[in-house]
């Protein structure tokens, strides 16, 4: 008889009798399904690039951006050039191109200069000038034009006024707009297309906007803005004060409602005999009033004066307006060099050639003798107030233009005359 086999109790039927497996992938249990998610997938990766790559291409179109040099040009005397990163200042006195970005201009008391943004290419066209007054520090931040000329982008440029005072003008260039942003020590400001002036020093920033808009950006604020015609100060803590009309007088208490030596100072000069002026109340206002009584013939004179101390490079115009009352005087005209009025405001200025000027206007009742001819004045009516306004004195002394203001004075002078003044200003605009 044959043996049967043997086995072992404690073998089971999986070691003997089955083979291991692995379970089988989702996806190939439905292949279409993973198929059709590829070919989406790859469809919307291929209009992601379709449409992303030309926009990519038109945003560095109109991004690009080149650095723009700037021109210099000297109009009186020397200023100082100073390369970045170098502190060996260069002089110039004629013009230079290639004023590049982080370059320093800074003018002397008696120097000026122009700033000038060409638009670039082959034109040689200026998309904006800056004027740079005396005793100006002015840094070239950023200059930066469209790197393709068909860019949609605006010019840009970025200065820094550390002190002095500039006048900006800009305007668009082959329809492209014009940006400018100036800082100051006391804030920034970002100015549209137009004319704007700006007063720096270590309190306080003022701005003129004479056309366009000037936006203040201060930190934590909201924008503030100045219109045309307006003016605004920043303030040496960042207080944006409200805006005013752009027309400012240049004198304290023009009024003369302050007792007088405290804005006002009297004077008479020596070896001439006084009169008396004193501030008084005439007629609902209040005046400055000229006497003297004496014998004739004998030369006298009183005045006030105020010191002014004001650089006027930056306006347009300025205009001397005051209120005269004669009430009698006892030399005819104004005397043998037509230089004895009644009354008569003078200012004494520094031109931009630094040299010591004077410009005044007298008025007078009693009419000249034919052989001393008068000028630089006019008759007036007796014992009545009348208005006087000068003509524009930036136009008028153009040949030696008004830069420093140093002082104005208002005297009487001549034999014997009583005289009232009110309302003394200096307007600038």
């Amino acid at each position: 008889m044959t043996a049967e086999p043997s086995v072992s109790p404690s073998a089971t039927v999986d070691e003997t009798t089955t083979v291991h497996s692995q379970p089988m992938p989702r996806w190939r249990e439905r292949p279409e399904r993973a198929a059709w998610i590829v070919i989406l997938l790859s469809f919307s990766l291929f209009l992601v690039l379709v449409t992303g790559i030309p926009l990519a291409v038109r945003n560095l179109y109109h991004s690009a951006a080149a650095k723009q040099s700037l021109q210099f040009e000297t109009t009186l005397g020397t200023v100082l050039l100073y390369l970045p990163n170098s502190d060996q200042p260069i002089a110039l006195t004629d013009r230079r191109e290639g004023i590049s970005e982080g370059s320093r201009l800074e003018t002397g008391a008696a120097t000026q200069g122009v700033l000038g943004l060409p638009a670039g290419g082959q034109s040689d066209e200026l998309m904006g000038t800056i004027l740079l007054y005396p005793n100006t520090t002015l840094e070239v931040l950023m200059s930066r034009r469209p790197y393709f000329a068909g860019s949609n982008e605006p010019y840009t440029l970025r200065i820094r006024v550390q002190q002095g005072q500039v006048r900006l003008f800009t305007r668009s260039a082959f329809d492209r707009p014009v940006v400018v942003q100036i800082e100051t020590p006391q804030g920034e400001a970002q100015l549209e297309e137009g004319n704007y002036a700006f007063f720096v020093n270590a309190e306080s920033s003022e701005i003129v906007v004479k056309q366009g808009v000037a936006r203040i950006v201060q930190p934590g604020q909201e924008p503030v803005e100045i219109e045309p015609g307006l003016r605004s100060w920043i303030q040496a803590d960042g207080t944006v004060l409200p805006a005013v009309a752009a027309v400012h007088n240049l004198l304290q208490d023009s009024a003369f409602s302050r007792p007088l030596g405290e804005v006002w100072e009297s004077y008479t000069p020596p070896y001439v005999t006084a009169g008396t002026v004193e501030f008084i109340e005439k007629d609902g206002r209040k005046a400055a009033r000229f006497y003297y009584k004496g014998p004739n013939q004998v030369h006298t004179e009183v005045g006030i004066r105020q010191d002014v101390k004001q650089d006027v490079h930056n306006y347009d115009s300025m205009v001397v307006r005051l209120d005269v009352n004669l009430d009698w005087q006892t030399l005819a005209g104004a005397g043998e060099q037509s230089s004895e009025f009644p009354i008569r405001v003078e200012i004494t200025y520094t031109d931009d050639f630094g040299v010591e000027r004077q410009w005044g206007h007298g008025f007078y009742n009693m009419d000249p003798r034919p052989e001393y001819p008068l000028h630089g004045g006019e008759k007036f009516p007796i014992f009545t107030w009348k208005s006087y306004e000068s003509n524009n004195l930036m136009e008028e002394l153009d040949a030696t233009p008004p830069a420093h203001i140093e002082s104005i004075r208002l005297y009487a002078s001549g034999w014997n005359y009583l005289s009232f003044a009110s309302d003394l200003e200096l307007i600038v605009e």
